[in-house]
């Protein structure tokens, strides 16, 4: 699932676009009538005035100069604006849309047949990468047998130290295997769409889910009323969240809070937390702190997957150390109501 998947948006205001592009014709179509006037003039005025008269006015033949100028200007004028907005298109869909990017007809030929181009290599680069996710997942798949059989094997050995040794790394390769598929599913998988979830339900279902695991997840405050997401984006981003915070902490806390515009979830843990310098950098796939590597297992595919969901929802995942200690993952949603 892509982040433009469940609910494209458009890369810049059209009507705005189409308003600015009219003003422009309009404004060239002035000056060119008043081009053609001033010339027609100039000629005119060569033929009544001699040109000693001209020299000394000027304006005759300085009128259509300035005119043509003018025009060049707004030309000018014209292909910055809307370079400027594609650059501002661009930069808002860094490439990641499977279809079109920019409107075709965006702007003068030049810059729409810019945009088709951009397009086509959006368009092919998103069928490559489709192609590539579908290899890897299918070499993934296909290592979880192989795995299988090792894990029944390493039962046989009697050594119980090397036998427990073994089963850890063939977790941690189950671990990376399973972060892998679910990582080509979400990027391959159909969009999910939004529609209206009972929030506090599905809190309450999930925190009952960790309890009937054995794990206390406390839940604190409730969004008491409907809102429009993906429910199924929303649980496993929290779940990615609350299992990061189970795995290297303990007093594990999910604390919600909404206002009239916004829906807040924060996962609050008391672990070592993370250096502030790489607050940003765990959020890249297959990344772990060095500091939290050997404390626990794991692919380093959960928060890259939350953030990218996060993404497709519309929304905002950061992190931050807390002042008493452990790390806080805060999922914020634009909260629109059913």
């Amino acid at each position: 699932m892509n982040a433009h998947a469940i609910a494209p948006t458009e890369p810049f205001d059209t009507r705005a676009g189409a308003l600015a592009r009219l003003s422009f014709d309009a404004s060239a179509r002035a000056l060119w009538v008043l081009l053609a006037l001033a010339c027609l003039y100039a000629s005119y005025a060569t033929q009544a005035f001699s040109w000693r008269v001209l020299v000394r006015v000027g304006l005759p033949l300085l009128l259509p100069a300035l005119l043509a100028i003018a025009l060049v200007a707004l030309k000018v004028a014209e292909l910055r604006v809307h370079l400027q907005r594609m650059n501002d298109a661009l930069m808002r869909n860094p490439g990641e849309a499977a279809d079109t990017v920019l409107p075709d007809s965006m702007g003068p030929t030049p810059v729409a047949r810019l945009a088709r181009a951009i397009n086509a290599c959006s368009r092919h680069r998103a069928r490559r990468q489709a192609e590539l996710l579908h290899v890897l997942a299918a070499y993934a798949h296909d290592l979880r047998t192989p795995l299988t059989r090792l894990n029944m094997r390493s039962e046989l050995v009697e050594d119980a130290a090397l036998r427990d040794a073994l089963g850890r790394d063939l977790a941690e390769m189950a671990e990376l295997v399973e972060g892998s598929l679910s990582c080509a599913r979400m990027q391959c998988s159909a969009e999910e769409p939004m529609r209206a979830v009972d929030a506090d339900g599905l809190l309450d279902a999930l925190i009952a889910d960790y309890r009937d695991a054995g794990r206390i997840v406390k839940l604190e405050g409730q969004v008491g009323r409907a809102v429009v997401t993906c429910p199924h984006a929303l649980r496993r981003v929290l779940v990615n969240l609350i299992d990061n915070a189970l795995r290297y902490g303990v007093d594990v806390r999910l604390c919600v809070h909404a206002d009239a515009q916004r829906l807040v979830l924060a996962v609050l843990d008391s672990g070592p937390g993370i250096v502030p310098a790489r607050l940003d950098a765990v959020f890249a796939a297959w990344y772990r702190a060095p500091e939290t590597a050997s404390e626990a297992p794991g692919s380093g595919l959960g928060l890259a997957i939350a953030r990218r969901l996060t993404l497709a929802m519309r929304g905002e995942l950061e992190l931050a150390n807390r002042a008493t200690g452990g790390l806080e993952a805060r999922l914020t949603l634009p909260l629109l109501t059913a």
